[in-house]
């Protein structure tokens, strides 16, 4: 038998990679078993979500020591981004700024942090269970989380093979320097790719682009009936669909923008429209009603766990993304990937870059996370309209319900530039990729 090792420390990898076709893929082969390796209190949860007699659960007690830590920060500092440049004025609190203005994107300073963090985190993790299975593969599928890192550590002082992935489209550029080099290093999209090698110095030869796995089940799968998915939202199918992502409390202190956004939205939509506010699945937001009335309806996706921020999504929480932004007409988000997703079904797209009824500086402001790098090429597409006050808002509100082909090009543009393919076949290309490191 030829053994993967796959992580999930996240929670959006279930969705991301296992709840795709990836693992039918690897275990097409009779010769394959994967091993998953999740945290410890959500064994069950991956144990009934990927039932297969060749896949086994291997549940991992985290914890974060202090050299954890001093690598994190090294990684946060050697990478010079308008991104980190932000984030070490708010979050960050100013930690590793002198570091970043002497060292930041050397590569010398790079290999330096890599050798130091080679030797010095710790060992002791994933050592009895690499001893167990005894691995041909190591798949960290966030490359850049502690957990990943130290697997890819252990599993290289054994000779094992490794194979990274970066998780989201915003880590490379706001979350520092990648650690550790596998041997293959995956990403969606060949922006991610070009930002590999210029903000972590890995080898373009050591890079494969593949897309993006988990959208090859929208475009793949059956969606739901128009009565169906309006019956399970409690919403009338006749009238039009305004779908809004709130920010969430997690971006913004003392939130009240995401109720004022609602209750612009409300003013400014016909008679024939309905709003549905999709609460984010790991984020709280404060101030908004718990229950919609009349035209007003909300909607969580069902948690896996009570801790909305370290909770699951099932592969039933996004087919109900699927459907919903299916029968959307109009998208409205804060600084989301909902605009990626948004942007794949053709819907038109608002963002808000503005603060609801009050105006607040700029490191408070939901404006600064549209500076980021990775929404430049969203917003140089042409595809999005990034709105910056209520009468802007409300004028777009308007113009996108009675033309929703208007920058649909633009939609199209973003759509290739994330997705990198639009042919059903990126979870295909990852196990291939997955598969060829293992012995004939």
């Amino acid at each position: 038998m030829k053994t993967i090792f796959i992580t999930s420390f996240h929670g959006l990898i279930s969705r991301n990679i296992l709840a795709t076709p990836v693992l039918g893929r690897l275990l097409a082969r009779s010769d394959v078993g994967v091993i998953l390796l999740v945290p410890e209190p959500k064994k069950l949860f991956f144990a009934s979500e990927f039932l297969h007699p060749r896949i086994y659960i291997s549940g991992v007690a985290e914890s974060v020591t202090r050299s954890d830590r001093f690598s994190r920060y090294l990684a946060f500092s050697l990478v010079k981004t308008r991104s980190l440049a932000i984030k070490r004025k708010t979050e960050l609190r100013g930690s590793g700024a002198w570091l970043a203005a002497l060292l930041g994107g050397r590569a010398g300073a790079m290999a330096a942090a890599r050798w130091l963090d080679r030797r010095f985190t710790p060992r002791d993790r994933f050592g009895p269970v690499l001893d167990r299975y005894r691995p041909n593969l190591v798949f960290a599928a966030d490359v850049q989380n502690e957990n990943d890192v130290r697997l890819m550590h252990e599993a290289r002082d054994r000779g094992i093979p490794v194979v990274g992935m970066v998780r989201s489209w915003d880590n490379l550029a706001a979350k520092g320097m990648i650690r550790i080099t596998p041997d293959a290093l995956i990403v969606n999209n060949e922006i991610i790719r070009d930002e590999a090698v210029r903000y972590s110095a890995i080898p373009a030869e050591k890079i494969r682009v593949v897309g993006i796995p988990h959208y090859d089940r929208y475009l793949t799968e059956p969606r739901s009936s128009r009565e169906e998915f309006f019956r399970r939202i409690s919403g009338d199918p006749s009238k039009r669909l305004i779908l809004y992502a709130p920010t969430g409390d997690r971006y913004l202190g003392e939130n009240t923008v995401d109720r004022e956004v609602i209750e612009l939205i409300v003013a400014a939509m016909p008679s024939d429209c309905q709003l549905l506010v999709r609460l984010p699945p790991m984020d709280a937001v404060s101030g908004v009603p718990k229950e919609g009335k009349g035209r007003l309806i909300f909607d969580r996706p069902r948690a896996s766990f009570l801790d909305v921020r370290n909770t699951e999504l099932t592969a039933e929480a996004d087919r109900h993304l699927a459907d919903t932004l299916s029968y959307a007409d109009l998208v409205i988000a804060g600084p989301s990937t909902m605009a990626v997703d948004a942007a794949f079904f053709n819907k038109p797209v608002i963002l808000v870059g503005f603060d609801g009824k009050r105006e607040r500086p700029y490191y408070e402001s939901v404006a600064r996370y549209f500076d980021y790098e990775h929404w430049q090429p969203v917003l140089s597409s042409g595809g999005v309209r990034l709105v910056r006050n209520a009468g802007e808002f409300q004028d777009w509100i308007q113009r996108y319900l009675a033309d929703s082909e208007i920058d649909a090009s633009g939609r199209r543009a973003i759509a290739l530039a994330q997705c990198w393919r639009l042919d059903a076949a990126s979870s295909q290309r990852l196990a291939d990729i997955l598969l060829s490191f293992l012995p004939t």
